[in-house]
C-alpha cells in the first residue's frame, strides 16, 4: 500500500463564495429583523387604536349607565311621593300597579340602549386589531409568495 499525503494548501484568504453566502445570510437575517420590527411597531398603533376605542366607548356606557340611574331614581322619588299623597288601599295598589308597569317598560328600552352601547364598544374595541392581523398576515404572506 503506499501512502500518498494530500498538500493542504493554507491561505488566509476566504473563498469568494464563503464570503457570498455570509453576506447573504447577513442581509436576510436583517431583513428578518426589519420587517419583524415593523411588525412590533405595527402591532403597538394596532393596540393604541383598540385602547383608545376601548376607553371612548366605555366613557359612553359609563354616562348612560349614570344617566339612566338619575331617571330611575327621579322616577322612584316621583312614585315616593304620589305614594304617600295616596288616601285609600286601592288607590296605592293601583298607583303601584302603574308604577312596576312602567319602570318595567323604561327597564327593557334602558337595557336596548345598553346593549347597543356595548356591542359598539365591543365592535370598535376589535376592529383595529382584526384590521392589523388582516393587514399583518396579507403582507406576511405576500412575503413568502415572493
Amino acid at each position: 500500500m503506499s501512502s500518498k499525503k494530500a498538500k493542504i494548501e493554507m491561505t488566509n484568504e476566504i473563498p469568494a463564495n464563503v464570503t457570498a453566502f455570509a453576506q447573504k445570510t447577513v442581509d436576510q437575517a436583517q431583513a428578518a429583523f426589519e420587517k419583524a420590527n415593523d411588525m412590533a411597531h405595527s402591532n403597538v398603533q394596532v393596540f393604541d387604536a383598540a385602547f383608545s376605542a376601548y376607553k371612548n366607548r366605555f366613557a359612553d356606557l359609563q354616562l348612560k349607565a349614570m344617566e339612566l340611574t338619575q331617571a330611575n331614581m327621579n322616577s322612584a322619588f316621583a312614585f315616593a311621593r304620589k305614594a304617600f299623597a295616596v288616601k285609600e288601599p286601592t288607590e296605592f295598589f293601583a298607583l303601584q300597579q302603574d308604577y312596576v308597569k312602567d319602570t318595567f317598560q323604561v327597564m327593557q328600552k334602558q337595557a336596548t340602549e345598553i346593549n347597543e352601547l356595548t356591542v359598539a364598544l365591543a365592535k370598535e374595541t376589535v376592529k383595529p386589531v382584526q384590521d392589523g392581523l388582516t393587514k399583518t398576515f396579507g403582507d406576511f404572506s405576500k412575503s413568502y409568495a415572493a
